[in-house]
């Protein structure tokens, strides 16, 4: 079997693991939601309160620390017939300086399967255990009035039966209001908005490209203290991939959080996806001073589609 057809096989694998957001390509850690929190609603990631260099980043200048520090691990159901269990994982830094400037580092990987290889007649050769990571960069830089603008870049390694390696950018705004009133109750609100993941095709060699899953999002989150030790929260997020052209994808979400005391969290949401990318969402969250727990579960709503669970950890210094 020549290496082409060895790279559709290992990105059909890596699709039927996370059901990646546009069919056809396997580069769904550039897309997939790091932030338990945000995943548990909807996937809704303009709420993120952690990850924010994979979600939003502007969102740290809401908190009133100097340096936040976040890891997570999602893990997928194992399809039939699949060796191994897929999952993505990620950590990521960020520091606060000179009042309105944050920088961001972090890193992913997503791999865990195992394929088997043959030669053009059939007999077995090699296993594959593709995977992808990348190392990213981001900074955010605080205009004024609740406004700020972003961008983030990533170097990609991508491992099928080949390598390719690569490079992708985005860049976003956003707007935050952490003093404002919602029917007499103080209230916070951010609004996001991005494009993501551009850059050239990652190229494996013997004619075989992929696209980068280029899209557009925007969405936002409302938080209201309705009592005293009671908040609940509303957010909202959509998501057009328009890369690769032959597989454009829509995705749209929303959910709700109840907290007490600023410290337990229960949310809920749902996903709309193409593709069988459609999910009900859950999960839970605890916060004690700097220190954040999260945990969700995304329940698949169709036989293609694939369920899994994000759990998370995060604190801000």
């Amino acid at each position: 079997m020549n290496s082409k057809h060895i790279i559709i096989m290992a990105c059909a694998a890596l699709l039927g693991a996370t059901q990646a957001d546009a069919q056809g390509q396997d580069l769904s850690i550039l897309t997939a939601n790091t932030d338990a929190r945000t995943a548990a609603m909807g996937n809704a990631s303009a709420a993120a309160e952690g990850m924010y260099l994979y979600n939003n980043p502007a969102a740290f200048f809401a908190v009133d620390k100097k340096l936040t520090a976040d890891a997570s691990a999602s893990i997928f159901e194992k399809g039939e017939g699949e060796e191994g269990t897929f999952g993505v994982y990620a950590t990521t830094v960020g520091y606060k300086f000179a009042s309105r400037h944050a920088a961001f580092a972090g890193f992913r990987y997503a791999g865990g399967l195992k394929l088997k290889g043959y030669d053009l007649l059939g007999n077995p050769t090699k296993d594959y255990k593709p995977y992808n990571w990348t190392i990213d960069f981001g900074y955010t830089y605080l205009i004024g009035n609740g406004f700020a603008a972003y961008a983030t870049g990533s170097v990609i390694f991508s491992h099928l039966s080949k390598n390719a390696t690569g490079g992708a950018f985005s860049v976003g705004a956003s707007y935050q209001n952490s003093s404002m009133n919602f029917a007499g109750k103080p209230a916070s609100l951010v609004l996001d908005a991005k494009v993501g993941a551009i850059g050239p095709k990652l190229d494996y060699g013997n004619g075989s490209k992929t696209s980068l899953p280029t899209h557009f999002a925007v969405g936002g989150a409302l938080a209201v203290d309705v009592a005293d030790k009671h908040q609940v929260a509303a957010a909202v997020s959509t998501r057009y991939i328009f890369q690769p052209s032959d597989f454009k994808t829509f995705m749209a979400g929303g959910g709700l959080e109840y907290t007490y005391d600023r410290m337990v969290s229960v949310r809920a949401g749902y996903e709309y996806g193409d593709n069988n990318l459609s999910h009900f969402t859950m999960g839970a969250g605890f916060k004690y001073h700097g220190l954040r727990l999260n945990g969700a579960y995304m329940l698949k709503t169709a036989d293609a589609g694939s369920s899994y669970c994000t759990i998370g950890i995060g604190y801000d210094f």
